[in-house]
């Protein structure tokens, strides 16, 4: 018997509106395998790139022929930002100014000039730039999204020592599947041992999927305001703990009336309700 599932908890919790930071270039120094503490933790799954920069000096790109405001590509993606120098002339006797006579799109890799630039239409360019090598997870690091822990891995590409340039987004909705999976478990049991006379946990009702659904969302949000509030302290942190817990209330309100037709009343000596501080509130 299951009224709700893993899938559509997570359908919910990506539909919700939970604190989020992205990171662009955040820097560290990897040793040996030693962990690296990234400033943030609860980093959304997958949601990383680890960068590293392999050159000595400059790559020289060439020569490259820019004619209107076409874009024209260049030989490597994930450009280094402000690193790059463009000149009339490989001697730099004329460099160009960024945003002036050019755009880059640092991410692909590709130039144009624009509207009213010193660049001639038509006109030839040289190119210099520095850019990031990305490394591949489980091979070259090792991350632990929850903790928001890095360390490079010894036979992988990062040489010991290395300087690494990190991107992610923190969540506070990342939110494991054990989790889920333990909440649906929690709930179902709760509204089985308080069911009404022909109800089971066989029964088919709409009202018992959704009352469940938001029964276990609400168990779910509160171990996440809980979470957040344990590991992160911080301004940032005590936010999306609040998130959380409103959340919780909110679905907690919503799954006792829903599933108030299929359940007994409650026994006079049982706790009241209280903001879900605890889940006394389930109790027989």
């Amino acid at each position: 018997m299951s009224w709700t599932s893993l899938a559509i908890i997570r359908k919910h919790l990506s539909d919700a509106s939970v604190a989020a930071t992205t990171v662009e270039d955040e820097v560290h120094a990897l040793y040996g395998i030693t962990l690296a503490q990234l400033e943030h933790k609860s980093i959304t799954l997958n949601s990383e790139e680890v960068k590293t920069i392999d050159l000595a000096g400059p790559y020289s790109a060439g020569s490259k022929v820019l004619s209107g405001t076409s874009w024209s590509s260049l030989v490597h993606e994930n450009l280094v930002p402000n690193s790059i120098v463009v000149s009339g002339d490989q001697a730099l006797d004329t460099v160009y100014v960024e945003g002036t006579d050019y755009v880059i799109l640092y991410e692909t890799g590709r130039i144009k000039r624009v509207t009213g630039s010193a660049i001639p239409d038509g006109g030839t360019v040289y190119v210099w730039y520095f850019y990031y090598t990305v490394q591949v997870k489980d091979t070259d690091y090792q991350i632990d999204y929850d903790k928001g822990k890095l360390n490079r891995i010894s036979n992988g590409s990062i040489a010991d020592g290395s300087t690494v340039y990190v991107d992610y987004t923190t969540s506070a909705g990342t939110v494991t599947d054990d989790l889920i999976n333990e909440a649906i478990t929690e709930a179902e049991d709760k509204i089985l041992a308080r069911l009404k006379d022909g109800y089971n946990g066989s029964s088919t009702d709409q009202g018992l999927k959704t009352g469940a659904t938001e029964l276990a969302l609400a168990i779910v949000c509160n171990a996440k305001a809980m979470d957040m509030m344990l590991k992160s302290p911080s301004d940032e942190a005590d936010g999306a703990a609040s998130q959380w817990k409103v959340m919780s209330q909110r679905y907690e309100r919503q799954a006792w009336e829903t599933l108030d037709r299929f359940l007994k009343a409650r026994s006079p000596h049982a706790p009241q309700a209280v903001q879900n501080e605890s889940w006394s509130i389930w109790a027989d």
